[in-house]
């Protein structure tokens, strides 16, 4: 099943600046701000349909022109970083600390999200669509910018046009007007935006990072027009610490390959960065959700199982019905007997149904949040692509623990550590074998109060209790209390 990516992954904001290299620090050094949201802020920036002209026989309601729509953007990151981040801080491991990068840290947030409309699922706490990742002198946190927006207004010369050649009539066509849209406020020009998308892999158990585009002004490491850098940026995942121990649940990257001051992109269709895992809960937070939504868990297990055992025993009544309608004599009064113990069951399971939604209906359904997170932004620029390439290659090192062949093997060795999606030797998931046993469970409690008394009423207590057994044991191994 596909993640749902429903809510602004928003991170507790640090605002305090931190100390600087002296070699490094300067009037000039940018801040770098990352945001995340269902689209990107410039590659995906909508036209406007402009108004119609007095007299234009135009339908305007049936154009499949984009309307402007309003951006809410969740921050991702944001706090006030310089070229060099404090060792002492615990933010950055002493082994990731480079001159050569920008950071940007969030403090604390929970990457899980627990609702329970229409019924109890985990999601990721985010609108994982798009990362973009702003350099450059912010205004005041509390500025407002959106309004002077200058939106992307559809000419009319094209709009009856294919779209690749529409056009637009506005004046401001800058990165900063763009970001305005999203109220991303730049105290004079950005010195570089990058933007990302998020994709997933079908089940959602896997992710990657792809380019959607970059516009570079100058580069962050140097005011040479000349000079030319090669750059990748990175998102860190981790468990907060307070020490440099931390544990990296994900980092993703993108290459940008070698780039200069006035360089732009597009991403490219082409281009297939590795599949990462998606960070799963910890056996800590698996081990809260479980407790703090287990009566949630408990009456949905019993309305799944009873949508089930409803669905069997209409089928069965149907396929009755053919039998009954084809049949004669003493096989005909058999089958109508066993007609309606089926109906009957039916009936008992539709009341029973109905009071178990209504038990859930009653229970409390403000969502909860697990799994507290630090995530990290980080803007490298190397004087040389093998630098570059050993730099993302010890980056990748430092979560997976297994470190590529780098040097002039590197490119094809970095992406060795991505995740391999046929790969099936992985370790049982005990998330997995709680739902299926979960599952099981309920289908043998529904059985034995709806079955009524018949001659199998023995077989229904005996697999009840094999089934109960299998869940306490999938309960057990996760630290959870055990069903009666």
């Amino acid at each position: 099943m596909k993640l749902a990516l429903a809510r602004p992954l928003v991170g507790v904001l640090a605002l305090s600046l931190l100390p600087l290299d002296a070699a490094y620090a300067g009037s000039n050094d940018p801040d770098i701000h990352a945001y995340v949201n269902d689209t990107c802020i410039i590659a995906d920036e909508p036209f406007l349909l402009p108004p119609a002209q007095p007299g234009d026989p135009t339908d305007q309601t049936t154009t499949r022109f984009l309307p402007l729509l309003g951006l809410v953007v969740g921050k991702l990151t944001e706090m006030l970083i310089t070229h060099m981040v404090n060792a002492s801080s615990g933010h950055i491991k002493t082994g990731a600390i480079r001159k050569d990068t920008h950071y940007a840290m969030s403090k604390e947030m929970n990457l899980y999200r627990a609702e329970f409309q229409p019924e109890p699922v985990l999601r990721l706490n985010a609108k994982l669509g798009c990362m973009t990742v702003v350099a450059a002198k912010f205004k005041p946190e509390s500025t407002e910018c959106s309004a002077d927006y200058v939106p992307k207004l559809l000419t009319h010369e094209t709009m009856k046009l294919p779209e690749s050649e529409w056009k637009s009539s506005r004046t401001d066509d800058s990165i900063e007007n763009q970001l305005r849209r999203a109220n991303i406020c730049v105290d004079g020009k950005a010195r570089a935006v990058y933007e990302a998308r998020f994709e997933f892999s079908e089940d959602g158990t896997a992710y990657r990072l792809k380019s959607a585009g970059y516009r570079i002004d100058s580069l962050l490491s140097t005011q040479d027009k000349g000079a030319t850098r090669s750059t990748f940026y990175t998102l860190e995942i981790s468990q907060p610490s307070t020490s440099e121990q931390r544990e990296t649940l994900s980092t993703a990257w993108v290459r940008l390959g070698t780039v200069s001051a006035g360089a732009h992109g597009t991403g490219s269709a082409g281009d297939s960065p590795p599949w990462l895992k998606v960070p799963a809960l910890t056996t800590e937070a698996r081990r809260a959700y479980e407790q703090k939504t287990n009566v949630h868990q408990q009456v949905m297990g019993e309305i799944d199982a009873l949508k089930r055992a409803l669905t069997r025993n209409q089928r069965e009544l149907a396929a009755l019905d053919q039998r009954v309608a084809a049949a004669s004599g003493d096989v005909a009064a058999g089958l109508g007997q066993e007609r309606t113990r089926v109906a009957v069951q039916i009936q008992t399971q539709q009341a029973e149904l109905e009071a178990t939604n209504a038990e859930y209906q009653d229970l409390p359904h403000t969502p909860l949040e697990f799994m507290p997170v630090t995530i990290a932004v980080g803007v490298t620029e190397s004087e040389s692509e093998k630098s570059a390439l050993l730099a993302l290659a010890g980056v990748i090192d430092s979560t997976a623990g297994q470190l590529a062949s780098a040097g002039a093997t590197a490119s094809a060795g970095l992406f060795s550590k991505s995740l391999d999606l046929g790969d099936h030797a992985m370790p049982p998931d005990p998330a997995a074998e709680l739902a299926s046993t979960r599952a099981r469970y309920f289908d043998a409690l529904v059985a034995v109060k709806t079955g009524g008394a018949t001659a199998s009423g023995a077989d229904a207590e005996r697999n009840l209790a094999a089934a109960r057994m299998k869940y306490n044991d999938a309960r057990r191994a996760l630290g959870l209390e055990l069903v009666e």
